[in-house]
């Protein structure tokens, strides 16, 4: 179990700093608002936070 939660804690950990690098802050905030709606159970928060994020992920690549 404790194994689980630090391999998580690791991926959630590497993730933050590669979308900080490439999307800025605004990216991350987005990221972890997204996290958090999934975690809370709440679909609608989650759901706009993730559309969020992809139309910034897509601006930036065009």
């Amino acid at each position: 179990m404790f194994f689980f939660q630090l391999v998580g804690a690791a991926v959630e950990y590497g993730t933050a700093q590669l979308v900080h690098s490439e999307l800025g802050f605004a990216g991350l905030v987005l990221l972890t608002v997204a996290l958090v709606g999934i975690r809370t159970g709440q679909p609608r928060l989650a759901g706009w936070s993730a559309f969020l994020f992809l139309l910034l992920t897509f601006q930036l690549q065009s």
